[in-house]
């Protein structure tokens, strides 16, 4: 499936007004699976209605946006619908600086190749409002590379969106030494995780940039740093667990490249793009925007404050979704990722204090075609995971 099609998804986000629900549970802090009622679950009716004010227990609320569809309906319970955006997103690169970066790839070097078409991905319309940060690795002269994450801490260019700055660092760089990837790899997360933390309303995600996969150096010989595939596959995976996980994408320049493959499904991305010694520009620029498009899957949405200042409440939050027309069907609360299956559904990032929603897979796969639409209701009872 080409999720670069998933910016077709209309998607509409909650605002805090009353509701139709007759739950007593309706002031708990959060939805749970299996609460009062959930048994039935699997027979609610989702329809579409235009809203009318004059039902019982409606509010008609800002519909603009929502088109023909109209609100969606809960066996009568009218919610109240309301445009919003997915979360803005943010891409920490780790460029890979080692000397064979200067190979040549038919009339130039492979790092003036990959420096032209990140530059013209960077300058590409479709790039603006994505917050981009870079840092190296590879950067001590050959049989000189470290294995301690600490030399690569630091970003070379903070994450941000003037571009430009990231353009001028890599037009600055030049290629040096050896392919330390696990220590880079760490050294991208513990920033990531930083910047997630600070920035919890923005999604951000790692991208390794590198034309070799990790090997021991001469220098290992001497007792010195020994980069492995295994230990960069370890450092990824160990990135991408729990709460403050963080996913990273791989690109790869130059043949022989297959393993990186290894490391990408430990970030979470599935494979790794790949890209030869043949139109490395123009290559390197499709995968970048290949990259990009996968990264701005809609499949986490912020949850934005109510315009009325009031408290949102949790338990009253809902996901509908279509693939075609008006024919909505329920995305239903789980606990967490753990609990996603090829059913779908949805949870918050973080349960006790929730800054935004995230889709399940097989959710997200849904919503990722052409025509499919998804919004979220305010005002009646969360529907949760039916008990099979």
């Amino acid at each position: 499936m080409n999720k670069f099609l998933a910016a077709t998804a209309i998607f509409v986000a909650m605002a805090a007004l009353p509701g139709c629900s007759s739950d007593a549970e309706g002031d708990r802090a959060l939805p749970r699976p299996h609460a009062s009622g959930s048994a039935g679950a699997a027979n609610v009716k989702v329809d579409v209605t235009g809203q009318d004010p004059s039902t019982p227990g409606s509010n008609p609320g800002d519909v603009s946006g929502l088109g023909e569809c109209g609100a969606a309906s809960f066996d009568g319970c009218v919610g109240n619908d309301f445009e919003g955006e997915s979360v803005p997103l943010d891409i920490y690169i780790m460029f890979d600086t080692s000397g064979s970066m200067l190979n040549d790839v038919g009339g130039m070097t492979r790092m003036q190749a990959v420096q032209a078409a990140a530059t013209a991905f960077l300058r590409d319309p479709a790039s603006r409002g994505i917050g981009v940060g870079i840092g190296y690795f590879g950067t001590q002269p050959i049989g000189s590379t470290s294995c301690d994450p600490g030399a690569y801490a630091q970003p070379d260019v903070a994450v941000t969106t003037d571009h430009e700055a990231v353009i001028a660092s890599l037009a600055a760089s030049m290629p040096t030494g050896e392919t330390p990837t696990g220590a880079a790899l760490r050294a991208a997360c513990s920033y990531a995780r930083d910047e997630k933390t600070a920035h919890p309303e923005r999604a951000l995600v790692i991208l390794l940039m590198t034309d070799g996969k990790p090997e021991a150096p001469v220098s290992c010989a001497a007792g010195g740093c020994c980069p492995t595939l295994d230990d960069a596959v370890k450092a990824t995976a160990d990135c991408a667990t729990g709460s403050r996980g963080i996913v990273t994408y791989v690109l790869g320049v130059g043949p022989e490249l297959d393993n990186l493959n290894q490391i990408a499904a430990a970030g979470k991305t599935r494979s790794a793009y790949l890209v030869g010694d043949q139109d490395v520009t123009a290559n390197v620029l499709a995968a970048l925007n290949a990259i990009r498009g996968d990264a701005v899957i809609p499949c986490e949405l912020s949850i934005p404050k109510p315009s009325d200042g009031s408290a949102l409440d949790y338990s009253r939050l809902n996901l509908v979704y279509s693939t075609s027309g008006c024919d909505f069907t329920p995305a239903y609360y789980v606990d967490s990722a753990a609990s996603c299956d090829t059913a779908g559904g949805w949870y918050f990032d973080d349960p006790n204090a929730p800054r935004a929603v995230e889709l399940c897979p097989a959710t997200c796969d849904d919503v990722s075609i052409p025509g499919a639409s998804l919004r979220f209701s305010v005002g009646c009872a969360t529907l949760p995971k039916p008990v099979r």
